[in-house]
């Protein structure tokens, strides 16, 4: 780093600093616990970790792993704050073990406030160095995060704020120090862009800074700079597809930046930023060689169904909709022939719902199982038929065959008395999916699938390098136009172009409300967020009134572009959308501000207040009236 530094023509130092955020789901934490007569404990909770939940309440109470049941019904939301057990839920079990009665229990929103652990307060001090034509030569971090009275993910954190800087950019030479404090304040944890998002807006304002001084577009310092498909950065995060730079183009043109950027009024501008994220965790949070995803499929006696049994989260995400098609496309046969169930230890090893890793991961446990169902559906028929098995497949709920298709009249005959119920037409000139798997069943029993899934050896030698390693990376860019009010300090966001590399989307739908959510909470940081405490460590706007979230009448039009990659890593080519979009947002909107006032901000939330001084500052050092 000292090397970089040393060959760096302009070097750039500064500070940044958020404030600690609640994560505001509109569903408060809420359980239900009870033991049977087995003495098996099942607790019903809103929780995004139903298996990191199982493991800690067999812990705490003693109990075997399988005798304790955790079910996650549909909750409102958790954005990383429902990623580990919380005091409530033990609360809950032991006292149902000690009063032998179901006990019920739930956080007040206040308790929310001062028990669920949120973002932490950061505060960034980053050096970078570069070339005078705009070659990264080194980055120089260190980090302090206000972190509460427990540890909580604080380790974790603090790791992944150093490790998901380097990239999206090509750098050779990077050195962190990271540091949690503790101290009287409620722990802090996870939330969406874990411990990564004000690093990132940081670091994507020092880049505009540096594209200023060299007269460069902002645009274009950051391709020249841009990492590849194949590259692998200085923490030996491998990017295995990566479409950062068609992303950068699809903003480029979605928002109009050439015709903009430069040409505007005083009090209107506009930034950009970039951002990336890991797509699953490299490893389970407590160290162990275990599964992150087991899913079993299993087909109906009648074959007309094929259920889907997964221990995952749905937090809203839309993860269930995806494992759905995954094995609907897996199985050959239409989405409404598909049943799934999900959220409950009971089905089977799930890590949960954090550092986006549902698609990716329970994806791939999902298309295993069900190419398991289909392999021994296949099977039967290769048995009956004379047929390889390599010779048939299953498309659009029909089997298909090479070549010319095989007499299978004897096998309907075989079948037809008996089971006339279970034919869809007799007279029909395609075999169907549904009898195909009624026959296996009558051959073998339930046809039942099971699949895993745990990713590679991931990682380097360093110290912390397991933290930050992923299967895959997703990558986004945005563009942000505002207003800002030269004589108030009011800054209005007009509109957020916003880009992202999702690998193949296996639902638009879901993918693209992903990141209009990703775009909503990063405004909410940037603008209003902020948990004010007293000098005791106690919150004093511990609601919804007085703690400031983003609504829809906050929100600007946002225009999200889906990038497609091809993953090779992820089920049919997919990866993550859950974070990495929130990563671009805070700095597109402080760069933005810039262009408009000529102001930066150092300091979150861009209060009213804040930017008015900082405009009055900007004029009295530029004598300016």
């Amino acid at each position: 780093m000292e090397e970089g530094l040393k060959n760096s023509d302009i070097i750039i130092t500064t500070k940044m600093k958020n404030k600690r955020q609640d994560g505001a789901f509109i569903e408060t934490q809420g359980c239900i616990a009870e033991f049977d007569n087995l003495g098996v404990l099942t607790l019903t909770s809103s929780t995004q970790v139903p298996h990191y939940v199982q493991r800690t309440v067999a812990m705490v109470l003693g109990m075997d792993v399988g005798k304790v049941r955790v079910i996650k019904p549909y909750v409102g939301a958790g954005f990383g704050i429902k990623a580990a057990a919380n005091p409530m839920e033990l609360a809950c079990c032991i006292l149902a073990r000690k009063t032998k009665k179901p006990v019920k229990m739930n956080y007040t929103r206040d308790q929310v406030f001062m028990l669920a652990r949120a973002r932490h307060q950061f505060s960034h001090t980053i050096t970078t160095g570069a070339k005078k034509d705009g070659t990264l030569m080194a980055i120089k971090h260190e980090c302090w995060l206000d972190g509460g009275a427990y540890t909580s993910f604080g380790i974790a954190t603090v790791y992944y704020t150093g490790s998901l800087l380097g990239g999206p950019y090509k750098l050779d030479n990077m050195s962190y120090d990271g540091y949690r404090v503790y101290n009287n304040k409620p722990a802090c944890g996870a939330q969406r862009g874990h411990g990564a998002v004000i690093a990132r807006a940081a670091f994507e304002q020092q880049l505009d800074m540096i594209a200023e001084k060299i007269g460069m577009d902002p645009l274009e310092l950051r391709i020249k700079n841009m990492m590849e498909t194949g590259d692998t950065t200085c923490n030996d995060l491998n990017m295995s597809s990566f479409g950062m730079s068609e992303c950068i183009e699809a903003v480029r043109k979605g928002s109009g930046w050439d015709q903009k950027k430069g040409k505007m009024p005083k009090g209107k501008g506009i930034g950009m930023a970039c951002g990336f994220f890991v797509s699953g965790a490299g490893y389970p949070i407590y160290r162990s060689d275990t599964w992150h995803g087991t899913v079993i499929v299993k087909l109906t006696e009648d074959g007309g169904t094929a259920l889907v049994y997964t221990a995952s989260a749905e937090i809203g995400q839309g993860s269930d909709t995806a494992f759905a098609m995954i094995a609907a496309e897996t199985l050959g046969i239409p989405l409404e022939n598909v049943r799934l169930a999900s959220g409950d230890t009971d089905m089977g090893v799930d890590l949960g719902a954090y550092s986006s890793r549902q698609t990716l991961m329970t994806g791939h446990a999902t298309k295993d199982a069900a190419e398991h169902a289909k392999r021994q559906v296949l099977e039967v028929l290769a048995e009956q038929l004379k047929v390889p098995v390599e010779n048939m497949d299953i498309r659009n709920g029909f089997i298909e065959f090479k070549g010319a298709a095989p007499d299978f009249s004897g096998l309907r005959t075989r079948y037809i008395k008996e089971h006339r119920g279970w034919i869809d037409n007799p007279a029909s000139e395609k075999l169907t999916f549904k009898e195909a798997s009624r026959i296996a069943f009558l051959e073998r029993g339930s046809i039942v699938g099971t699949g895993k899934y745990k990713p590679h050896d991931l990682g380097g030698k360093f110290k912390g390098a397991a933290v930050g390693t992923s299967p895959a990376y997703g990558c986004s860019a945005q563009v942000a136009e505002v207003t800002v009010d030269m004589e108030t300090g009011q800054v209005t966001i007009d509109k957020i172009t916003d880009a992202h590399d999702c690998g193949k989307a296996i639902n638009l739908t879901s993918v693209e409300g992903q990141m209009q959510g990703s775009v909503s909470m990063g405004i909410g940081e940037a603008m209003h967020e902020e948990v004010i405490f007293d000098k005791q460590g106690r919150v004093l706007n511990h609601d919804l009134a007085e703690y400031k979230i983003v609504t829809s009448m906050d929100m600007p039009k946002v225009e999200a572009i889906v990038v497609e990659s091809d993953e090779p890593n992820g089920p049919y080519g997919a990866k993550e959308v859950g974070e990495g979009a929130i990563m671009p947002t805070i700095p597109a909107i402080l760069n933005a501000v810039y262009d408009a006032a000529g102001v930066r901000l150092y300091e979150l939330p861009l209060t009213p207040e804040r930017v008015y001084t900082a405009i009055q500052e900007y004029k009295e050092k530029n004598k300016i009236k």
